[in-house]
């Protein structure tokens, strides 16, 4: 397709080129220099002071110090019962000026010692039995090199019992550094989570003002969006330091089971031909999560050990989503034929960890639930913001449908109503005539009534009505406007429309297309000097499947305003005609041709039946 008007009005392509090597050289700049400014953040210059001990350990149980592992990535020391304190052992050989430790437990008693010297002890007593997320900075005297650092290590819970705790060194400056530069994706993540939450939340507030209607939906996903954010930093190494342990380790379980509720919460209100069966899923769900909850608030258990629990019932509660959302899929639904390839992915690998939290199996520096969530939050906030940018662009183009059918049927509505006076008038005239007639037909004047008879018959003959150009009533309203234009303009135009009553293609997108193909034909129409050359031929028909237009009018490149120079704006105007006819053509999986010479400009549109 050759998208320009006629050879004089070809863009510059150099003039092109450049725009868009610019905004990609300026693109890249911007990302060279984001990324720039985030790699110093997330790895600061004295950080790198700061390394976990990754040496090789010893690790062997305090009962059975016969029986010895020894690693550089045991993540787990095998056969560790609940509340059996095993050892980890190594020699320090880094020497550093003002060394410290950091030491980060996964509910876990610890103590600490360098030789036969404690530098750090928690352990329980009667009151306390969860040891929490514990986050402790050890200094070690100047002599430490060459001594021997070993830590005990015990747990009262079995998921987390042999679970070696991460044990970093680094002089005091650089721990600060450290734990700053390890924080920052959680604390990124969680004002990037909680903004996200504020903006739902606007969202569903501005929607209730102006449509009276409160919007689950959102207000679920809101609340989804801001847990994602607290859980974000409720296992960040930071928070470690800012909460209690017991605290902490509560509000990372809490947040944990909130966010699942709230998820499929959401889910379940855009479903909708499994709406009512996944909402009593939902209820099942939140009953079973929070009887676990429930039972630790009045019992002696721990909410930690319940999490087996609760992880058993969130793999259920993974399978039934997955099958439900594939459903919806099936069925439309729009936002799951969009988002339901992500909400298998994340729900396939929240399965697996699950899965292996409920082995005891799950250990990892990663916070990978909320990594998760994250993704289907950021998924689900860009799916809305494409939805909602469609809706608007529909109210736009309903609107300015409406606006055009409202000018065309006020246009007709003039025409018809001057015709229907013309005829109204003739109505009497012609009663008038035939008093003269009967007159002259009882005063015995046969002869001179048939000459006014005959006179009458003439004027009928040539009497025009206003003509219906095809059986669609929208079609008929536009080609009677472009009809008034050509007779205006001197041009010659010619309307071929065998059309039904209804057609496969909506009204707006036939308003652009009749619009925007006769405004290219008619401008270059127009152009030519000689009136008598000024000629449009339309045509439109219905074949089987297929919904043909047909355009050709005459341009005479050679001789019109064009040769002249004069083409202010018509570069511009030929290219938006053309654009838009390409973008309905696309919509109906049809096909776009044009055809020029000298004399002829040749537009072909073929929509099929979606």
């Amino acid at each position: 397709m050759t998208p320009l008007n006629n050879a004089y009005n070809k863009k510059d392509f150099f003039s092109t080129k450049m725009k868009w090597f610019s905004i990609i050289t300026l693109s890249l700049l911007f990302l060279f220099g984001i990324s720039y400014f985030f790699y110093f953040i997330l790895s600061p210059v004295d950080s790198d002071e700061t390394k976990e001990i990754q040496q090789a350990w010893n690790f062997y149980s305090k009962d059975d110090p016969e029986t010895r592992y020894n690693s550089e990535y045991l993540e787990k020391v095998p056969q560790v019962s609940k509340n059996e304190t095993f050892v980890m052992e190594t020699t320090l050989t880094k020497k550093l000026d003002q060394a410290s430790i950091l030491l980060k437990g996964n509910h876990q008693w610890i103590k600490v010692r360098l030789d036969q010297q404690i530098l750090y002890e928690r352990t329980g007593d009667a009151n306390t039995k969860n040891p929490g997320l514990s986050l402790a900075v050890i200094d070690l005297p100047d002599n430490y090199v060459g001594k021997k650092l070993s830590i005990e290590v015990a747990s009262p819970y079995i998921n987390f019992a042999g679970i070696p705790p991460k044990v970093y060194i680094g002089t005091a400056s650089s721990m600060v550094t450290f734990i700053f530069s390890k924080s920052v994706p959680q604390f990124l993540t969680m004002i990037i989570a909680i903004l996200l939450a504020v903006g739902t939340l606007i969202m569903a507030i501005y929607i209730m003002y102006k449509q009276q209607r409160l919007d689950l939906s959102l207000i679920f996903l809101s609340c989804f969006a801001l847990i994602v954010g607290f859980s974000a930093m409720s296992e960040d190494i930071l928070s470690g330091l800012l909460f209690d342990p017991i605290v902490h380790s509560t509000l990372s379980h809490l947040f944990t089971v909130l966010s699942a509720l709230f998820l499929i919460s959401y889910y379940a209100l855009r479903m909708e031909r499994y709406r009512r069966l996944f909402g009593i899923w939902c209820l099942i769900q939140v009953f079973l999560s929070c009887l676990p909850i429930l039972y630790v608030l009045f019992t002696p258990e721990e909410l930690p050990e319940m999490m087996q629990l609760i992880s058993i019932i969130r793999v259920f509660s993974t399978l039934v989503t997955s099958l439900a959302c594939i459903g919806e899929a099936y069925h439309g639904n729009r936002f799951f034929v969009s988002c339901t390839p992500w909400i298998i992915l994340i729900a396939i690998s929240h399965c697996y960890l699950f899965i292996q939290s409920t082995l005891g199996n799950y250990a990892s520096t990663l916070n990978w639930s909320t990594i998760l969530y994250m993704i289907i939050l950021l998924v689900i906030v860009i799916y809305s913001i494409s939805e909602h940018i469609h809706a608007v662009d529909q109210n736009i183009r309903e609107a300015n449908f409406l606006k055009t059918k409202t000018e065309l049927l006020e246009a007709h509505y003039e025409s018809l109503r001057a015709h229907m006076k013309e005829i109204s008038t003739l109505r009497l005239d012609f009663l008038d005539r035939m008093t003269t007639i009967q007159a002259m037909l009882q005063t015995s004047q046969p002869e001179q009534a048939e000459n006014y008879l005959n006179e009458l018959l003439d004027e009928a003959q040539n009497f025009e009505l206003m003509t219906s150009l095809s059986g669609h009533s929208l079609t008929n309203l536009i080609l009677a406007r472009y009809q008034e234009i050509a007779n205006k303009q001197s041009i010659e135009i010619h309307f071929n429309a065998d059309l039904p009553g209804t057609l496969f293609v909506h009204d707006d997108d036939l308003t652009q297309l009749l619009i925007h193909i006769l405004e290219h034909s008619f401008r270059e129409s127009h152009a030519i000097e000689n009136p008598l050359q000024r000629k449009i031929f339309l045509s439109m028909r219905v074949s089987d499947d297929d919904f043909i237009i047909h355009c050709e009018h005459n341009a005479h490149y050679d001789t019109n305003i064009f040769d002249r120079g004069i083409t202010t704006e018509l570069d511009s105007q030929e290219h938006f005609d053309l654009m838009m006819i390409k973008l309905v053509t696309d919509k109906y999986s049809g096909k776009l041709t044009q055809e020029k010479d000298e004399i002829f400009d040749r537009v072909t549109i073929q929509l099929s039946r979606i």
